[in-house]
This record gives C-alpha cells, sequence and structure tokens, in this order.
C-alpha cells in the first residue's frame, strides 16, 4: 500500500500537470485572438445584399455540413469580409463528421506534421494545439493523431473561432427561387426554409450518392447486415460469426473492431487476388499535385483517378497489425461476392472461390457516385454535366462510375449538361469527396483542405464583387470622405 504522503506527491503531481495543460492552452488561446486581431478579424462584410422579389433576406452563403471542411470554408469567408453566412449540420453538436461516429480506425493515416484547417493561421494547426497539452517528448513520441483526439482538435478549433454551425438540420430540397436558392430543411423544431445566394455543400464522402450496397443484398433482413458507413452495434456481435466484405480500411477497420468486441470468428472477404500492399494516393499529397491538378486537361486528370483507384488501395499498416494478434481473424482472398443467400438466421455468401456462413454481414465496399440517389440534388440531376456528358476516355481507362463523377468548374460549381437550361447550378458549390475527379482531393482529405477551401473562398469574393460591381461602382462615385480637412497648410498673404 502507498503510504499518504506518496498518494498526496503523486496526487500533486497530477494537480500540476493539469494546471500546467490548462494554462498552455489559455496562453494559446490568447495569441490566436491577438493573431486574429492582427488580421483584422472578422472583416467587415462588404458584399452587397440580395433579397428576393418580394424583399425576403437572403443569405449570402449556406453551407451544408459543419464538419472540418465547412469550418475552414466558413473560417474562409469571415477573413475575407462575407460574413452573412450560416453553417447547417445534420448531426449532433461536436459529432460532425465521421471521426466520432462511423470512423473506426485508431489513428488518422495522415502524419502528425499535417497541419489541418490553419488557413494560414500557425497558431491554428494541429501541432500547436497539441502541443500545448503534452511535453516535447511525448509529441516527439507521436506517430499517428489518435482519431479521438483529432476530433476534440476540430471541437477546440470551432470553438477558439466562434464558428456557428446550426446542428441538426438536415437539407432535404434545393429549390431555384429567380437569382436565390430556396432550400428546405428537417430540423429538431420541425421543416424551415432558408434563402441563399449560394450553396457550399461541405458533405463528406457519402454525400453524391451514398453508400455501395450490392444488388443481392436487396431480400437479406436488414438487421443482419449494415454498411461500415452506418452505426453498428458492435457488443451485439460478441460471440458470432462477422464477415466482412472488402480489403480496404474501413474493412479492415471495422473487422477489428468487431474482434475487440468479442465475435467468434470474422473473415475478411476481399476479391483482390492478393493483398494490395501500396496506397498509391500517398504520392500525390502534395501541393503542387493538389494546386495544379484542376488545370491539367481532362484525360490527364481522368487518368491519375484511375489509376489511383485500379492499383487497388491498401489498409493502413496500423490497421493490419491490429488484426494480426487475432487468431481468430481470417483474410481470405480472390472472394469476389458472386451471391447471398438467407436462411435460418444465418447469412451465406457464395464468392469465387467457396461459401462463407456468417451470423453478421459488415459491408466495407464504399461509396456509390450517383446524383439520381442523393435525395436533395434528384430533382436536378438530369441537368447536372457529368464527366460521362463531355469526356469519352480511351478504351484502356474505361471506367462507368469516373463517368458519373460531376463535371465541375473552377470554383467548385455544377455547370449546366444543356446550355440555359438550369442557370440556376452554378451557384450550388459541390465541396466534398465527389469533386476529386475534377479538382482532386482537395474538400476530403486532411492535406487539402487550405489549398480547397482558399480556392473556394477566392472564387465566391470574385463572383460576389463581379454581382454587386455597379454597386461598387457607384460606391466608388459617391466616395467624399476627405484626406486633407483644410488645416495641414498654411494660407499665403
Amino acid at each position: 500500500m502507498k503510504s499518504c504522503r506518496m498518494l498526496s506527491v503523486t496526487k500533486n503531481k497530477k494537480v500540476k500537470m493539469m494546471n500546467t495543460k490548462e494554462h498552455g492552452l489559455r496562453a494559446l488561446e490568447e495569441q490566436i485572438r491577438r493573431e486574429l486581431g492582427y488580421l483584422n478579424y472578422p472583416t467587415d462584410n462588404w458584399v452587397k445584399p440580395l433579397n428576393d422579389s418580394v424583399g425576403r433576406e437572403a443569405l449570402d452563403v449556406a453551407i451544408i455540413g459543419g464538419g472540418m471542411c465547412g469550418m475552414a470554408a466558413a473560417f474562409g469567408l469571415t477573413k475575407e469580409g462575407i460574413r452573412n453566412f450560416r453553417i447547417f449540420d445534420a448531426g449532433d453538436e461536436g459529432f460532425e463528421g465521421p471521426w466520432a461516429t462511423t470512423a473506426r480506425m485508431r489513428t488518422l493515416r495522415s502524419p502528425k506534421r499535417l497541419p489541418g484547417p490553419h488557413m494560414g493561421l500557425p497558431s491554428l494547426t494541429f501541432q500547436s494545439w497539441y502541443r500545448t497539452q503534452v511535453d516535447d517528448e511525448t509529441w516527439d513520441e507521436l506517430e499517428h493523431i489518435p482519431r479521438e483526439t483529432w476530433m476534440n482538435y476540430l471541437r477546440w478549433y470551432r470553438q477558439i473561432l466562434e464558428i456557428p454551425v446550426e446542428n441538426n438540420n438536415a437539407l432535404k430540397k434545393i429549390i431555384p427561387d429567380g437569382e436565390l436558392l430556396r432550400l428546405q430543411f428537417l430540423g429538431s423544431d420541425g421543416d424551415f426554409e432558408v434563402l441563399t445566394r449560394r450553396l457550399v455543400m461541405a458533405t463528406g464522402r457519402s454525400a453524391f450518392g451514398g453508400v455501395r450496397v450490392p444488388g443481392i443484398f436487396k431480400d437479406i433482413p436488414k438487421k443482419f447486415y449494415a454498411h461500415t458507413e452506418e452505426m453498428i452495434d458492435f457488443p451485439a456481435l460478441r460471440g458470432k460469426d462477422v464477415l466482412v466484405i472488402g480489403g480496404a480500411a474501413s474493412a479492415v477497420d471495422n473487422a477489428a473492431v468487431a474482434l475487440e468486441n468479442g465475435a467468434n470468428k470474422v473473415s475478411l472477404l476481399m476479391r483482390s487476388e492478393s493483398i494490395p500492399r501500396l496506397n498509391k494516393f500517398k504520392n500525390i499529397a502534395y501541393a503542387g499535385f493538389l494546386r495544379g491538378y484542376y488545370s491539367l486537361d481532362d484525360e490527364t486528370r481522368w487518368r491519375f483517378l484511375h489509376h489511383g483507384q485500379e492499383a487497388r488501395v491498401a489498409a493502413p499498416r496500423r490497421s493490419m497489425l491490429r488484426l494480426k494478434e487475432y487468431s481468430n481473424f481470417h483474410i481470405h482472398t480472390d472472394s469476389g461476392v458472386k451471391d447471398v443467400k438467407f436462411n435460418d438466421q444465418k447469412i451465406t455468401i457464395e464468392t469465387d472461390k467457396e461459401e462463407f456462413t456468417g451470423d453478421f454481414v459488415i459491408l466495407g465496399t464504399g461509396y456509390a457516385i450517383d446524383i439520381k440517389r442523393q435525395a436533395e440534388l434528384a430533382d436536378h440531376a438530369g441537368k447536372v454535366l457529368l464527366w460521362q456528358d463531355c469526356y469519352t476516355p480511351p478504351a484502356d481507362v474505361a471506367n462507368e462510375e469516373l463517368g458519373r463523377f460531376p463535371y465541375l468548374g473552377p470554383a467548385f460549381e455544377f455547370l449546366e449538361k444543356e446550355n440555359g437550361i438550369a442557370p440556376f447550378l452554378n451557384r450550388i458549390h459541390l465541396f466534398n469527396a465527389a469533386t476529386t475527379l475534377s479538382h482532386a482531393a482537395v474538400s476530403s482529405d486532411i492535406p487539402g483542405v487550405n489549398i480547397g477551401a482558399e480556392r473556394l473562398v477566392n472564387a465566391l469574393a470574385v463572383r460576389f464583387f463581379n454581382e454587386g460591381a455597379d454597386q461598387h461602382l457607384q460606391d466608388f462615385y459617391d466616395y467624399s470622405d476627405p484626406e486633407l480637412l483644410g488645416d495641414e497648410w498654411r494660407e499665403e498673404v
């Protein structure tokens, strides 16, 4: 048993460490406020207002999604003096994005050196925030960022910048209304509408068609399978045989969580003939690529994304090592799913090699690209320009799914399939993972978030100024604030 003195020393040491962390974070926050003041943040709004035909006020920007990308965009808009915006998120406060909900990796793939959505302010980086709460040795020992720690950083980011996310509000419909867009929401207190000039959809990975669920599962009772993007009751899998379909990161991480929750056996079924070992996309996470990709010709852009996808993205090494310790985990390669049967509360999956039977199936089958399946966009699906409408790839790189990606303009805006049929589309700016073929991964992944948000904000600033150019010119004509008051010189006698 420890002596009272030892217990007292330990307690005092912990209290001292807590006080040091709190002091460090307070000091950092004070420094950020000073730096924001140096940047004249928040900058006065300069955008000329636009109301509807009956005088109702409209937002300049509505942002859908209060996660990393949505907040970076909001910070950028405020820095540039575009202040008339609101942010809506369907999730609960503090649970925006996947990090505290459906992401199940222990650590991020991104190395700790990546700065996060700092938007040019070093004190807002992840490293700056983290270092204030640990000593140098702890930082040096950190290899990759724990998922929960990253979410805590984003929660702090929202708090220190006072980003006004309105939670529990889901966008249901987009209706063109003259020069505006009328947005219909389902909120916690019922339905409501918002008028806006421009819409930014910072909605993550599954927001251009949802998730991929093989059609052969249509007759399987839903309680016996789930996609990795869904909330899963992992404790209920204790003692069960679990089949996981897929070989990428989400499949592997979900398999690990099932094992950690006491699953009897977990079988990972991947169609690849061998376990993928490369993540080609790690090679293109540098500024030159992220900034220059959009300016490439269509074929080169297509070949980049096609090659990355065809190469099969390997699961992270740390995720695979997480599984290695379990003798009741098995990987089955060359096991593409051909059919599914349900009988006697069991699911049997027929693959290219053999059959597997289990109690529950987890689908790590990725995300669909299909605008017709995205509820809030479905009404306009036939009018939106897609890659398949304007580009035919050479036969050696043909890919039907790539053809369904939206072909976006320089401000991430939708373009019309036929000129003049839906001019309102260029007021909808897609800022999620479906922009990747047009713009690279600058609106979904951590390495590119600052470049993407800067590009978006700059483009919006240009468009707002151009739309109000006549009023700005009149302001210039009307400006009459004298620099000299007449008392700056002596009158000659």
